[in-house]
């Protein structure tokens, strides 16, 4: 995972990020993180606009691409 991305983010947004980027989609990561589905949403919306990436596809690249 890019630091520079992840340091960017909350804790718990880095845990959804890292989910995602393991292929589970978003209602898969709202279970295994005893999450409702909505929170998730808003915590990658939340990190998106904290990284400036236009979809969720992006900020998971960005965050597996080292720098």
């Amino acid at each position: 995972m890019d630091g520079a991305i992840m340091a960017k983010l909350t804790p718990r947004q880095q845990d959804v990020v890292r989910l995602l980027a393991q292929g589970y989609s978003q209602k898969e990561a709202a279970r295994r993180l005893g999450m409702a589905y909505g929170t998730i949403r808003k915590h990658t919306l939340a990190a998106r606009l904290r990284t400036d990436c236009r979809s969720t596809t992006e900020i998971v690249v960005k965050a597996m691409t080292k720098p």
